[in-house]
């Protein structure tokens, strides 16, 4: 059995493998890793950010992947969101503008609609506080950000040594 959700440091890595699992799934961590393309400045306000500046909804992001429950960044789109009243599909604030390019090797930039699904990755050129940044509450013990294999080694060590 695997553990997932609030997971990123070894002390979280010791008390899930305590009550019973054989391993861990971290997501948010290893987004404030050295190795993810994603924009840099999603990486900081991981960094910057604590568990209560995260929000799950329902149905934010949801062109393109709808009925997909998630926790993201509170962001000027939850913001605008939530003061409207939180309105369903249709009749969002600014549904349907662009929040910016999404670039891609493979074929031309595109356009970014406001509330679609995806990644701000390091190419994203636009307004990344509209963005989706997909983000678990473990972001309060996420101080930094490093090599993901000193992640990894971090994560061992301090388990081990909480585990005794």
């Amino acid at each position: 059995m695997l553990a997932s959700g609030g997971i990123g440091d070894g002390a979280g890595l010791a008390r899930a493998l305590r009550l019973g699992a054989q391993g861990v799934s971290l997501g948010t961590r290893f987004v404030a890793s050295e190795e993810a393309d994603v924009h840099p400045a999603y990486k900081e306000r991981i960094v910057a950010s604590t568990a209560e500046d995260t929000v799950y909804t329902a149905d934010l992001y949801n062109v393109g992947w709808p009925d997909a429950p998630h926790r993201t960044l509170r962001n000027r789109t939850y913001v605008e969101w939530d003061a409207a009243g939180r309105p369903a599909p249709g009749e969002r604030p600014g549904e349907g503008t662009s929040i910016g390019l999404r670039k891609y090797s493979w074929t031309n930039a595109r356009d970014w609609p406001r509330y679609a699904t995806g990644m701000a990755t390091s190419a994203f050129d636009g307004d990344l506080d509209y963005a989706p940044l997909w983000a678990g509450e473990s972001c309060s013990v996420i101080n930094d950000i490093k090599p993901a294999a000193l992640i990894v080694r971090e994560l061992a060590e301090d388990a081990a040594a909480a585990l005794g």
